[in-house]
């Protein structure tokens, strides 16, 4: 089965580098809004504070390979164990269900 890791990389408490970043991407959001622009998400990309529109953003999904290194060193990282058993059923949307 696939288990989108985005739902679980992230397993240490937020520190104050989180807190930081956090509102750094709520003022972007908010000074975006402010300017007029609507449907789009704050990110960081090259150093530097971006704006992408939602569709862009949710256009493909990324997939790692829980056989290669990256997923062996977030395994290590966060210390969670090799096997995750997801119980739940899960159904992928695309955006044209979403239409």
């Amino acid at each position: 089965k696939y288990i989108d890791p985005s739902y679980i990389i992230r397993s240490a408490e937020a520190n104050a580098n989180d807190s930081v970043f956090c509102n750094l991407l709520a003022q972007n959001a908010v000074h975006a809004a402010m300017a007029g622009r609507t449907g789009f998400v704050v990110g960081y990309w090259n150093s530097q504070f971006t704006t992408l529109p939602i569709e862009v953003a949710v256009d493909t999904r990324k997939r790692i390979s829980t056989e290669g290194e990256l997923w062996s060193n977030v395994l290590e990282t966060t210390g969670q164990p090799k096997q995750i058993k997801n119980t739940t059923p899960t159904k992928v949307v695309s955006q044209k269900d979403l239409k």
